[in-house]
Parts: structure tokens; sequence; C-alpha cells
């Protein structure tokens, strides 16, 4: 019997393993060029926990298959870092030169999504009181209303300079030396814009983006808080295909949208500050253009689960400040405020001597 269990799990193993590699694949394939890898790379915190677990079957064996499971999760180690931060505390006397906060605050809550009451005051509150010297704004206004943006101006008070594109903002406490901002392909919904500042006798360009969702509607999410609980099978095929089709045309949509944003990048005369909403996880396509010329804060100095989406799907962290070799984050916090389906992000940066 324990032989018939064996080959089983053992079958299950072999899945297991190749999908673990198929994820840590996923940065390196474009996924306009095979969209599979993409999805792989989405299930990796499942992959690897489903992998640990036959690890400890196998364990509990006593097999030689035990040592192929290590090896697959070893080789995943530096993956695992852009999960789950390892650095030290921070001590909180480290000199920077610059204190920003990167926060996608669903449109300062117009349509009651967070069923708390006053969570507009709350957010002004919240900003006004940060003490830092920018803050980046992703799904800022839900539309071009000259009023609804006038009072949001006078209410972020404690920043007198601002640059507003679409749903974006930057808030500074700092002149914007220079602005602009990207214009992607019809039929996209991204946003990135920039500003310059002066820091010292150094300028840094500074980058908010706000990736392509996945768009998930009620009939997506319904349906992923259905399977668990389980579906007559009439439904399932139905709601597979619509959320893989979601999933699949958002992931080629921001591969190219990354590479926009790179190619951008690459043409500053400035070093580079890129924070944001990717709507990606670490382990995509996506992550990987943005950030292989560039460091991760979180991967610098953050520490623990980093996960900074609080909705369902993905709940991992998609959310990111980046920045040039020659710059240097001191500290780096995510901040456990509920007050949209995001967690703000806070940064200390300082410049290399």
């Amino acid at each position: 019997m324990l032989k018939i269990l064996d080959k089983i799990v053992y079958i299950v193993s072999l899945i297991a393993a190749f999908g673990l590699i198929g994820a840590y694949l996923s940065p390196i394939i474009n996924p306009n060029t095979f969209v599979f890898f993409s999805l792989l790379g989405l299930a990796y915190p499942y992959l690897l926990i489903g992998n640990f677990i036959l690890l400890l079957y196998w364990i509990f064996r006593w097999k030689r298959r035990t040592w192929q499971i290590v090896v697959v999760i070893a080789i995943g180690y530096p993956t695992f870092r852009t999960y789950y931060g390892t650095a030290k505390t921070e001590t909180g006397d480290a000199s920077y030169d610059l204190s920003l906060l990167s926060y996608n605050i669903r449109y300062f809550d117009v349509y009651g999504w967070s069923n708390q009451k006053n969570t507009r005051e709350k957010l002004f509150n919240y900003l006004n009181k940060f003490d830092g010297d920018v803050i980046c704004l992703q799904e800022f206004l839900m539309n071009g209303n000259p009023d609804r943006r006038k009072t949001v101006i006078e209410q972020l008070h404690t920043y007198p300079y601002y640059y507003i594109e679409k749903d974006m903002a930057i808030f500074s406490r700092l002149p914007i030396l220079h602005k602009g901002h990207l214009t992607f392909a019809p039929g996209y919904s991204s946003s990135c814009i920039y500003g310059d500042f002066k820091l010292g006798k150094d300028t840094v360009r500074l980058y908010s983006v706000h990736l392509e969702s996945y768009k998930l509607g009620k009939k997506e999410r319904q349906f992923m808080k259905e399977i668990s609980s389980g579906l007559k099978g009439n439904d399932i095929p139905e709601g597979v295909k619509n959320l893989t089709t979601r999933l699949m045309i958002a992931n080629k949509n921001r591969a190219h949208q990354a590479e926009e944003i790179q190619r951008h990048i690459d043409g500053s005369p400035y070093p580079v500050i890129l924070c944001g909403d990717f709507n990606d996880t670490p382990l995509s396509y996506t992550y990987r253009q943005l950030s292989r010329k560039l460091t991760d804060s979180f991967i610098e100095k953050g520490r623990g689960i980093g996960n900074t989406y609080i909705g369902e799907f993905p709940s991992f962290r998609i959310d990111y400040v980046l920045h040039s070799p020659t710059l240097y984050t001191v500290g780096y916090i995510r901040e456990d405020i509920t007050l949209s389906d995001h967690y703000p992000i806070k940064v200390k940066i300082r410049k290399g001597s």
C-alpha cells in the first residue's frame, strides 16, 4: 500500500517541482511570447508551499527524493527574498536625503468601498501628517472634475508643490523642477508621471506608475470566493476560463507597459526612483523589466512578509519603490493602514558618496 502511495506522491512531486521551476522562469519569458509561464509566476507562493508539504512527506518516508525537492526549493532562494524581507530592523537614526510615500488611495474611497466612516477625511489627515518630502498617489481622482480637484489640493495643504495627471499625483514639500508623463497606446489602462527634484547639488527623477490591473469583475471575484467551498460542475470551467482570460490579457499588456517605461528611464539624465502600483508580483516579467537596472528598496531594508495589496487577488507585494544603484535605501516601512485596498509604503533614500 505504501509503495502505491509513494508512486502517486512521486508523480504529484514531479508536477509540483516542474511547476515551481516554471514559476522561476516567468520573469524571463515575455507573456506576449508564451503567457502560460506568467500564470505559474502568480502561483509561486502556492507552488512553494506545496513543495514544502511534499518535502515533509519524503523526509518522513526517508527517501532520496527528498534531495530533489530540496534542490528545486533552494535554487529559488533569491526569489523568496523578494517576497519575504530579511533585512535588519531600521534603527531610525540613519541619515537620508529624501523621504517618500507611495500609496494607491483608491480614489479617496469615493464609492464607500472600505465600508468605513470618514475614510476620505482620514486619508487627508494621514497624508498631511506624513513627515517626509514627497507623496506619490495612484488612483488619485475618478475624473477631471475641477471643483473636486481644487478641494483635494486645498485639503493637502501641507504640500505646496504638486503635479496631477489623469489618475496620478505627486505632492511635494520640495520644488518640482521639471515634470511630465508618458503616453501609452490607446486601450491601455495605465499611467506614468515623473518629476525632477534637487537633492543638495544633485538632481533625481522620481517616477510614479500605475500599471494595468486584472480588471476582475463581480463575477470573477465571486467565483474566487466560492471555488474553495465548491461549485456546480458546470460553473467551474466557465469561471476558470473567465478568470484566466483576464489574467493573461493583463499580463501581456503590462509587459508592453513595463518595456515602454524602462525605455524612458534609460533616457533619464539623472538617477531615478521608480515607485507605484505595478499590479504584478515580484516573480513576473513586469517586475524584472523594471527592476533589472534598479535596486528594490524592500530587498535592501524590508522585513517580513511584504504583501501590499489588501484585496483578495493578488494578495502579495504589488507596490514597489525601486531606485538607481547610486542611491541607497536606509529605511523601508509598509504601514498597516487600511484606508484603501493597498498598504502605503514609506521609504527613506540616501545619495551615494
